[in-house]
């Protein structure tokens, strides 16, 4: 029987009880996107984008999981009793087969739609220009398989692995016959090659479908390649292979594309956006919270190519298919906290929220040091705060975005007292995968432990500049490190990206210089400036064993000799010292997004240490408040893994 030519799903039907035996749920060759049934598939280009846009809708079912179980899991977030209890076994690490966010087949089910996409589109159609017709879309396919491969090894330890079709049960039985598996070292080794063919391909153009700007669903080749690169190096101890993420990480950094409909991605500058603080006219102290340059707007996906740059686009009522839990568990319903009664029918207002930020990230962020530098008289001081405003200590970037209250309400005729809460990064519809900050950190841990941990800091608490690299970097670098450092700066440096159009402020705080410098073409500073003021000025933010700041600001150089030598030597602790202040930066940078966990896995393989995990996952309560039965079982590396069925996993 033939089939119309246009997109449909089909789901084969089991021949039988023993039909794929006991991973039926698992391979079963679900929602396969095919055309004619006796033609060639995927031969014209409305084909390949109506198949592209099929896929990305796929991940749409591990849409709210990418969140949760990089989240939950953490030290981040604490549950609320009301949690549902899919959640409380996540958190208690007790994943059940039915748990319904431990679902292995839906991953399967994209990748499967992508090997089906790689198979059968037409490799050899050309235009007249002798390129490959559909070579856009075959690289973003590749892209999404691979990342979609990379986050099933991240939460079952090893895989079932296969890259062809599944489309009869003859095929499905082949697969399971074969037993080949994979862990997540295996899927870098095999990504990573499968990849780099595509480097240099550019996006497809989509456009709009609905209300969703495709080009904010791709998931860029650099990135995933980096992150593929990042995860080899830390299980390897690689050099090398960090230095091949940092490489893809600034690549991608450094890319311009136009992506159609008026819309581009520009190369990246650091961070220019803070939360600061203000002192009122003739105050004494700082008394007056100013977040004039908010998160808001970056956290939310926004409708151009902003700060968010890869979404999972989630359906916007309740009543379809894969609207997002996400808000809901971290919000309010809108109207209860001041919104729109239209933004109000996003939630279900049988719930409420059941995730609150835990009192180890309250504490984390309390402890920072926040540094003003006032600017009659460019004196450097630690904000001294008074008992009003005590909830806003130490970094501003965790008070910006999450706000909690009490509040009187009446429900069914009833006055009654209830908590409320917002975090405006999980208050979109859409679950967030990479964000600008995300490529800065990443590329800082790579160059860090590929032996550049200078580079790494400036990222950090300086920024770039021309100064900043030939002062504080190059001079403490060998020839070899140097050439390759001159190389990885240079090899994007095309046009205005040159290091000369790099500025950062380093301590300037007068309005005309401020101004000067914000309109220079690649103008930022350190990331921990975001929410910590001028981090470039803390004496206790200087770069970690060897440097120290007088109290004007000045630096004071603690390199004794040869410091070119005195580097080398030190090296290693330098690097895990940087190390400590990178992960650090990503709590307030990436909380809630569903990364944290993923991170806290990556640095303990780095270190062979599992305290990474267990230690910090068990103080979830506060530094105090160790829970020493979770801190036990996270000791073993086999509990960090869910495992489903007996056919998936480590256990």
């Amino acid at each position: 029987m033939k089939l119309k030519s246009y997109i449909f799903q089909i789901a084969l039907a089991a021949a039988g009880a023993g039909f794929l035996g006991s991973c039926e749920d698992m391979l079963t060759p679900e929602s396969v996107y095919v055309l004619d049934a006796d033609k060639n598939h995927l031969v014209n280009s409305a084909d390949t984008a109506n198949s592209l846009v099929g896929i990305i809708y796929k991940l749409q079912a591990i849409g709210d999981r990418t969140n949760l179980l990089g989240e939950v899991r953490s030290d981040l977030v604490s549950l609320r009793t009301s949690a549902p209890k899919d959640l409380h076994e996540l958190a208690n690490f007790e994943v059940s087969d039915e748990n319904k966010y431990n679902s292995p087949k839906d991953y399967y089910a994209i990748i499967n739609n992508c090997n089906y996409y790689l198979a059968n589109a037409d490799k050899n159609a050309f235009d007249i220009g002798g390129n490959r017709i559909f070579e856009k879309e075959m690289a973003q396919v590749r892209s999404i398989r691979a990342w979609t491969y990379l986050q099933l090894a991240l939460n079952y330890g090893r895989v079932p692995f296969y890259t062809t079709p599944v489309i009869t049960e003859q095929d499905a039985n082949k697969i399971l016959e074969s037993g080949e598996t994979k862990d997540i070292l295996g899927i870098c080794d095999y990504f990573i090659n499968d990849l780099k063919p595509y480097v240099n391909v550019k996006f497809p153009q989509l456009h709009v479908v609905g209300s969703i700007f495709m080009g904010q669903c791709f998931f860029p080749i650099d990135m995933v390649l980096g992150d593929l690169y990042l995860w080899k190096a830390s299980i390897e101890g690689n050099q090398a292979m960090y230095r091949e993420a940092a490489k893809s990480y600034m690549k991608w950094i450094a890319t311009s594309e136009n992506l159609g409909d008026s819309r581009s991605k520009t190369k990246y500058s650091l961070p220019s956006t803070t939360i600061s603080w203000e002192k009122l006219t003739g105050a004494s102290n700082v008394s007056s919270l100013s977040m004039y340059m908010t998160y808001s707007g970056e956290y939310s996906a926004p409708s151009g190519y902003g700060d968010v740059f890869t979404i999972i686009p989630m359906d916007s009522a309740s009543s379809q298919g894969y609207f997002s839990e996400v808000r809901g568990f971290y919000n309010s319903p809108t109207t209860l906290m001041g919104g729109s009664e239209e933004a109000n029918l996003a939630f279900d207002k049988t719930k409420d929220f059941c995730i609150i930020p835990s009192q180890r990230i309250q504490q984390i962020s309390k402890s920072q040091e926040y540094y003003y530098i006032d600017k009659k008289t460019g004196r450097h001081e630690e904000i001294v705060l008074d008992e009003n405003w005590k909830d806003y200590e130490g970094d501003l970037r965790l008070p910006n975005i999450w706000s909690s209250a009490s509040r009187n309400v009446t429900e069914n005729g009833m006055a009654t007292t209830k908590q409320f809460q917002t975090i405006t990064k999980t208050n979109s519809r859409n679950i967030t995968i990479y964000r600008k900050t995300d490529a800065w950190l990443r590329l800082a841990e790579a160059l860090n432990n590929g032996g550049f941990p200078r580079m790494a800091y400036a990222i950090l608490a300086t920024g770039f500049s021309k100064e900043v690299i030939e002062d504080s970097i190059y001079t403490y670098c060998n020839t070899s490190d140097l050439a390759y450092l001159e190389a990885f700066i240079n090899e994007n440096a095309d046009g205005d990206y040159s290091l000369k159009n790099f500025h950062c402020r380093n301590g300037i705080i007068t309005d005309e210089s401020a101004n000067s410098l914000t309109n220079m073409p690649y103008y930022g500073y350190g990331i921990h400036s975001r929410g910590s003021g001028y981090a470039e000025k803390n004496p206790n933010y200087a770069y970690p064993m060897v440097d120290t700041l007088k109290a004007d600001g000045s630096l004071v150089d603690g390199y004794q000799g040869d410091r070119v030598a005195w580097a080398y030597e030190h090296m290693a602790t330098e690097q895990a010292a940087v190390d400590s202040m990178i992960i650090n930066e990503a709590i307030f940078e990436t909380c809630f997004e569903g990364k944290r966990y993923y991170d806290l896995i990556r640095f303990a393989k780095r270190y062979h240490n599992p305290e990474w995990v267990a230690g910090n996952v068990s103080r979830r309560l506060g530094e105090e408040n160790q829970d020493g039965a979770l801190y036990g079982k996270l000791l073993d590396e086999r509990n960090w893994f869910m495992s489903w069925g007996g056919q998936i996993g480590l256990k």
